[in-house]
């Protein structure tokens, strides 16, 4: 059994030959190698079901398999990856500290709503 940075890597392995942000598709020939990393991917599609679903021409699209299937968790400098935990620590404590910014900016000038466009210009 791989683990899922395992099968990511075993994603990333392959032929980025198309990719679509605004659609989030990352194409990838519909070649063996492909299918041999779906099949080791891949564990509630049939490879052949999951070609059907997201075939284009003669790509396929890999980014539902690497999302769903192997666990990655994001799209960084052209590869699948797992975030490390203190990403998400990082992140949350940078929200927290501008609605904290942000509190104080509305408690400070008594900003009603709708009147939040004066901050910004």
């Amino acid at each position: 059994m791989l683990t899922d940075q395992e099968k990511i890597d075993l994603v990333n392995s392959l032929e980025f030959i198309v990719i679509e942000p605004h659609t989030q598709s990352i194409y990838v020939p519909n070649d063996e190698k492909t299918k041999r990393a779906l099949h080791k991917v891949l564990h509630t599609f049939s490879v052949d079901d999951y070609i059907k679903s997201f075939k284009k021409g003669n790509l396929v699209d890999i980014f539902p398999a690497a999302m769903q299937e192997a666990g990655a968790e994001g799209f960084k400098d052209g590869q699948f990856v797992i975030m490390p935990k203190k990403f998400y620590v990082d992140q949350c404590y940078a929200m927290s500290k501008e609605i904290e910014r942000l509190t104080q900016l509305v408690e400070l000038y008594d900003i009603k709503p709708n009147t939040y466009r004066g901050l910004i210009h």
